[in-house]
Parts: structure tokens; sequence; C-alpha cells
């Protein structure tokens, strides 16, 4: 029996006899809702962090944000292999030990380390173009890639509402995104708003298709061999730290040289740091420990609680019926592709019945 299993039926003996859940049973728990909700509140921050570093002010440079983000990444990631085998040593070890053994499928994670790295330069630059919460709705066409890359790369196949709520999410986009006011204004700053939307929105697009492709990249190696979710961060971390700087010294050579890799950084700064950081590391967390129902809640209510946010604090964004019905679509579309249909749902011709365990 696996210890997962063991837990389970020590947790339901508990119940029966009313004795207290097993230590190991709460540990997990706690684990589980504490990943779901630092990953709500990432999701949540991560647009709104952006915005925010840019309203303080600040003339930082992109590309040292992602740079400086890897960097914590890779150390967070070692620090928390360090505890997963309760000894930095060992975990130096493994490390060690992974990069030299298996060289071939560890060069292999250069290539979505470099997706990530462009992806997280494509976001912040959208970021500049778009609200915080359209930004946010739009960039759910990751659902869209995804699964576009898995058909194509892992040979997955789709049941048809799958395929309907893919259609569903692009219709929710689209509306979200479609201007309210163009049409009734021939002025030129309304032209020009306009255009860097269309900016914006093309970016947010490149960014869920790099960003579908690295996530299919990841799930397909993963499942070629067991490895620590952590252990892979670090190799992912590393490559994406090496690609980051070249991208620095590449894009952003002038504007280091004259003031450095970190220019315009302060408190705001390094926030969106840390929140650009700490993204894999939930995601990672979220994955181990988290079923897929949370999830889909985490997507929704992070997609709502940054339309609060960017609608009383910021002011960038005034929710109107477009938008609520264009962010009901998205939200339904994605829990529609990863659950599929309510187990009472009546009627349901073959192929749409639902995920969900019965």
């Amino acid at each position: 029996m696996s210890q997962g299993d063991l837990s389970e039926q020590q947790e339901a003996e508990g119940s029966r006899e009313g004795d207290v859940i097993p230590p190991p049973v709460r540990r997990r728990d706690y684990i589980k809702w504490l990943s779901l909700v630092l990953l709500t509140c990432q999701a949540s921050w991560h647009a709104l962090a952006a915005k925010h570093a840019r309203a303080s002010g600040a003339l930082y440079l992109n590309s040292s944000v992602v740079l400086i983000s890897e960097v914590i990444k890779l150390f967070s990631s070692i620090a928390l292999l360090a505890v997963e085998e309760h000894s930095l040593t060992k975990a130096m070890s493994l490390i060690a030990h992974a990069f030299r053994s298996d060289t071939t499928e560890t060069l292999k994670l250069s290539i979505p380390a470099l997706a990530y790295c462009i992806m997280n330069s494509l976001f912040l630059y959208s970021l500049d173009k778009l609200s915080a919460v359209v930004q946010q709705v739009t960039y759910q066409l990751k659902v869209l890639t995804a699964a576009g890359w898995g058909v194509a790369m892992l040979g997955k196949s789709l049941t048809t509402v799958q395929w309907m709520s893919l259609l569903l999410l692009i219709a929710g986009v689209l509306i979200v995104q479609v201007p309210t006011d163009v049409l009734n204004s021939s002025s030129t700053s309304a032209f020009e708003l306009d255009s860097d939307s269309l900016c914006g929105f093309l970016a947010v697009l490149a960014a869920t298709f790099i960003s579908g492709f690295a996530g299919v990249f990841m799930e397909m190696m993963l499942k070629k061999k067991s490895t620590s979710l952590w252990l892979r961060n670090i190799q992912l971390a590393f490559f994406g730290a090496i690609v980051a700087l070249m991208n620095t010294l590449s894009v952003d050579h002038a504007a280091v040289m004259q003031g450095g890799f970190l220019q315009g950084f302060n408190s705001a700064t390094m926030l969106l740091v840390f929140t650009l950081a700490c993204g894999g590391l939930l995601v990672a967390m979220v994955l181990k420990y988290a079923d897929n129902i949370l999830r889909q809640f985490s997507t929704a209510l992070s997609i709502l609680i940054t339309g609060v946010i960017s609608s009383l604090i910021l002011g960038d964004f005034k929710p109107d019926l477009k938008f609520a019905a264009g962010s009901c679509m998205t939200i339904s579309a994605t829990f529609l592709y990863n659950l599929g249909l309510p187990c009472g749902f009546k009627g349901s011709p073959p192929g749409l019945q639902s995920n969900l365990p019965k």
C-alpha cells in the first residue's frame, strides 16, 4: 500500500473512531491550502505588481527583472530541495549527480528555459500596453495553446466538451478585447490607444503560445523519468538564468553598461521580482499537493481579485457588461476544459460526460 493510500485509510479510520487526524495528513492539508492561497495571491498580484512598479516611476529594465527572478528561483529551489532531503549536502550531491549522469536530458531543459524567458519578457511588455485585468483574462488563452501543443507533442485526444470549451474561451477573450468606444471616436488619442491595445494583445498571444509549448515540454520530460520537482526547478532556473543574462547583455547592453543591472530598482521593483520568482515554485507546490478542481477555483478567483484591485486601487480599468460577460465565459471555459460537465448534467451525448470522479 502506498503512503498516500495509507494516509487516506488512517484519516478515514480516525474519522470513524473520533480520533485526531494523524499529523502527516493534517500537514499535507495545511500545505495544500497554503499553496493554493499563495498561488491565488501570486496570480492576482503578478500583473498588478508590474503596474505598481511602473507607477512608482522606476525605470527598470524588463530583462533585468527576469534575470534576477531566475536567480532567486534557483537559490529558492536549492533551499527547498535541501528541506525535502533534510540535508543541504545531500541536496547538492543530487544536483551534481543530475548534471553529470544525464547530461542530454539536462541540456533539454534549456529549451523551456529559453521559452519561459521570452514569455516573461512578453508578459511584462504586454502590461505596459494593457490594463492588468484585461491582460490576465486574455492570458487564459494559455489553455488553448497548451491543448494544441498537447495534441501535437503528446498525442493527447480532446473530448467534445473540451473542444467546445476552447471555442467558448476564444469567444470570451475576444469579447474582452473588443474596444467599447473606438467606433464612436475618431480622435488621434483613441487611435493610439487602440494601437497600444493591439500590441499588448499580440504580446499576450505570443506569451500564451510559448507558455503552452514550455508547459507541455516540461510535462513530457517529467513523464519520462521520476525526478524531484525541486530538482527540475533547479535545472530549469539554472538555464533560465543563463538565457536571461544573455538576453540582458544583448538587448540592453548599452543601458547595463551605463546604469548597471539593477538600475531603477526600488522596493516596488523588488516586489515584482519576488512575485515573478514565486510563480514557478508555487505551481510546483500546487501540482504536488492539490487537485485539479482547486487549481481552477484559484484561477477564477485570481481574475476576480485582479479586477477589483485594478478598478478600485489602480484606477486603470472600469468594468462594464462586456467585460463581465467575457470574463464569465473565460472562467467557465477554464472549468469546462479541465473538469468537464457537472455530474448531474442530464442528457449528455457521448463524449460530453464529466471528468469529475464519481
